[in-house]
């Protein structure tokens, strides 16, 4: 049915009066005049203006009018119209419709899927309905739970439907992730069109909302902050040294910057960055925390040209009394890496900080965070050579990714350019603070006040207990193997001469902390008896991770790595040397391996086993322990 028919059977949406409207403080600024225009000449069209005058006064002919009209008229899964929304730029009122089948000669892909989920689900009723099922009948439970409730039986399903070769059962997580995420749409889009009320629906099964910032004149300095991840507008090419000192490059690739501002000074307080274009996990976001309470040093410039302003830098390295203060409240929006169990605990337990939540996919109030990120890029990132805008024309991206193959750098030039972009930031005056910059703002209230701060006197300490997490594991060992008691965690197992010994004790729970940042093959472990624990020191990662220190993240890439290529580790060695080796063997002639070596990071080199090393590990005098 054509625009003029639809309007014609209802004339009534002609009434633009009652058409639904965003907020225009919600859109972008860059997007705000471009959004202005588009309503106005719709708006105008409606009122009965000629196209040849809409085209002189808004620049947008005809086929441009319906376009943007049939937009507006669309209806969303409630059942009412987008109206004038549909007109924000870069927003999307249609869900994406995969149309070529997954290849199925690949083997655990982890790219090239998008669409693949909801194909699936399209093309076998069957499948649909038995999630609709379980997704609109289950209560409150969160998504994550259903999808692990129903996530065996639901492959089950699709064995009957798909060969082992298909979609998903060649994908590195066989579908779960994009189950989660099925759920929770189609959650939303029922609660949605129940109700009648979108906004009000959506966040049925999410945190509360985030309430609107206190004046910045009303707030000190800590009071209240926010906390983005932003995708930078820029690509970047690294470079590494290969086995024999040669270097090698990576692909260009992106990454996403995370930064904790203050809402009364303006002031960056801290930041971390993940390479690539894939989203960030809660340790990133966790790194930003301990950056901004780890007392900051200039970093040693080796690019030219490149040099800090005067009074650049961040509070806990230019501010004295900023040393060791403590944060009161952080705003975040509702990602996942926010709503980790991880972050949740360091912020609230470890800082004592309370967390404000917005609802996902929908704005809410952090208008300092944003404001940030659109003038790091306009007036930092895309700057650079290897800067561009996204919303440019495809010229300018192929220039950005020829800079960036031509001007490689190191991971610690990279560092350099990001740092000194972000402390040069905070030593700008701002119009707000009467023509001071954040850190000026920031000496200058700590010199006024007399109110009592909250601070630590060892901050580095406790900037360790954000990134130390804790489980309850069961020890595990015997039966016909008659193996000796161990703890398995992240695809390692765990012991120790005491936990050796304890036989009577296979079945029984222990807590074990782990410090995620540092070296996860040492573990603390506690056996838990009654209400009481006691303490069974140091347990040991056992072969193939025991001899290269290495994190957390480093492990979840290599055991990505070997589910995918079956690496294959050789006797003397450990999987961390093996991947490093295979790697830079293959990076001579796949770039794709470089990405993954500079994702990495830094891997040691492998230490000889020593039992003397091992001082805090208690070493038991019996030949075994019986723990009633």
């Amino acid at each position: 049915m054509s625009i003029a028919e639809r309007l014609a059977i209802a004339p009534e949406l002609r009434d633009t009066t009652k058409w639904d409207k965003p907020r225009e403080s919600d859109i972008p600024k860059d997007d705000l005049e471009e959004y202005r225009r588009r309503k106005k000449a719709v708006t105008a069209y409606l009122n009965g203006t000629p196209f040849a005058t809409i085209e002189k006064d808004h620049g947008y002919s005809k086929s441009q009018i319906y376009r943007m009209l049939d937009r507006c008229l669309t209806a969303r899964p409630n059942g009412t119209m987008y109206g004038f929304h549909a007109l924000i730029p870069g927003a999307s009122i249609a869900p994406y419709k995969r149309k070529s089948p997954v290849n199925p000669e690949l083997a655990a892909q982890t790219k090239g899927l998008a669409g693949a989920f909801m194909q699936l689900m399209a093309e076998h009723e069957i499948l649909y309905r038995y999630v609709e099922k379980h997704a609109l009948n289950s209560g409150g439970k969160s998504a994550a739970v259903i999808a692990k409730a129903i996530r065996a039986e639901f492959l089950k399903k699709c064995a009957k439907v798909r060969a082992p070769n298909q979609y998903p059962f060649n994908t590195d997580d066989q579908g779960a992730r994009a189950l989660v995420r099925f759920i929770d749409r189609m959650r939303e889009d029922h609660y949605a069109t129940k109700n009648g009320n979108e906004e009000e629906s959506a966040g049925a099964f999410e945190q509360p909302l985030t309430a609107q910032p206190s004046g910045a004149q009303q707030l000190r300095p800590f009071e209240e902050t926010e906390h983005d991840g932003h995708n930078g507008d820029f690509y970047f090419v690294i470079k590494a040294r290969g086995r024999r000192g040669e270097w090698i490059y990576t692909t260009p690739m992106r990454l996403w910057l995370l930064i904790l501002i203050d809402r009364a000074s303006r002031a960056i307080l801290g930041y971390s960055y993940r390479l690539g274009s894939t989203n960030y996990p809660a340790i990133s976001v966790m790194r930003s925390f301990v950056h901004a309470m780890t007392p900051w040093k200039q970093k040693e410039l080796t690019l030219p040209h490149l040099a800090y302003k005067e009074g650049a830098g961040f509070p806990s390295g230019v501010a004295p009394r900023a040393h060791g203060r403590l944060i009161d409240l952080v705003c975040f929006d509702g990602a996942k890496a926010n709503t980790a169990k991880v972050t949740m605990r360091g912020l609230t337990t470890v800082l004592g900080a309370t967390i404000n939540y917005g609802r996902v996919r929908f704005p809410i109030a952090r208008p300092f965070i944003e404001r940030l990120n659109q003038t790091l890029e306009t007036h930092g990132f895309r700057r650079l050579p290897i800067g561009f805008n996204p919303k440019g024309p495809k010229e300018e991206r192929e220039r950005a990714l020829k800079a960036a193959s031509e001007h490689a750098v190191t991971i610690d030039e990279l560092e350099q350019v990001i740092d000194v972009m972000l402390a040069n930031s905070n030593a700008d005056p701002h119009e707000d603070l009467v023509n001071r910059s954040p850190n000026e703002y920031i000496r200058m209230w700590d010199s006024q006040t007399v109110s009592p701060l909250r601070r630590i006197e060892n901050p580095e300490e406790l900037s360790q207990r954000l990134l130390r997490l804790e489980y309850i594991k069961t020890i595990r060992g015997g039966g016909e193997s008659h193996r000796a008691p161990y703890i398995e965690l992240w695809g390692a197992r765990y012991t120790n001469d005491v936990l050796q010994k304890m036989k009577d004790s296979i079945g029984k729970k222990v807590r074990i902390i782990v410090d995620i940042d540092g070296d996860i093959r040492l573990i603390r472990a506690y056996f838990r008896r009654g209400s009481k624990e006691l303490p069974l020191g140091i347990l040991k990662a056992g072969p193939p991770w025991h001899l290269t220190p290495h994190t957390l993240e480093q492990r979840q890439l290599v055991r990505r790595a070997h589910k995918v290529s079956k690496l294959v580790v050789k006797p003397g060695t450990d999987m961390m040397q093996t991947f490093k080796q295979v790697r830079q063997r293959e990076a001579q002639e796949r770039k794709s391996a470089t990405n993954q070596l500079v994702k990495a990071g830094k891997i040691g080199e492998p230490q000889a086993h020593n039992r003397e090393r091992d001082a805090k590990a208690r070493i038991a005098k019996t030949d075994w322990i019986k723990l009633k």
